[in-house]
């Protein structure tokens, strides 16, 4: 029973340092695409900047099982963090002009929303948010 006991235990802390090192990407090159899944936080070599997948604040895009009229949106919220202090900017998957963000200027960095994976499929199955995954790219104009 101890050993049951004793292996539940390391198993659970191996899943919870897991997690734990999961939510830190290895740090990320500039003008070189990377990925940040729900919750991750990467830092930008050679600069002083930490980017974090803080929220999905919204996702509304038409599954892919399913026929829209419209397209919908998905809204995702970044915690950027730099010499200056820390901010939260908002990208949205649908470039509608002069309203919907896909590039963010924050001091010296533009940081550019890719991609937002994964894609719903039916409107019952909710996507939980460590599953989702950001592609990003920071560059220095």
């Amino acid at each position: 029973m101890r050993r049951l006991v004793a292996a539940a235990v390391l198993a659970a802390t191996a899943v919870a340092g897991g997690q734990t090192r999961a939510a830190h990407a290895d740090p990320v090159e500039p003008d070189r695409e990377f990925t940040l899944q729900g919750g991750q936080e990467a830092t930008v070599a050679g600069e002083d900047l930490r980017i974090r997948f803080a929220e999905v604040l919204e996702d509304s895009r038409c599954p892919a099982l399913v026929q829209c009229f419209w397209t919908g949106q998905a809204r995702i919220s970044m915690v950027v963090s730099d010499e200056s202090g820390q901010t939260t900017i908002e990208f949205n998957t649908n470039p509608a002009p002069g309203q919907n963000r896909q590039t963010v200027d924050v001091d010296d960095h533009r940081i550019e929303l890719r991609a937002l994976d994964p894609y719903p499929q039916t409107p019952d199955e909710p996507i939980p948010f460590e599953d989702y995954r950001a592609t990003l790219l920071v560059t220095i104009p």
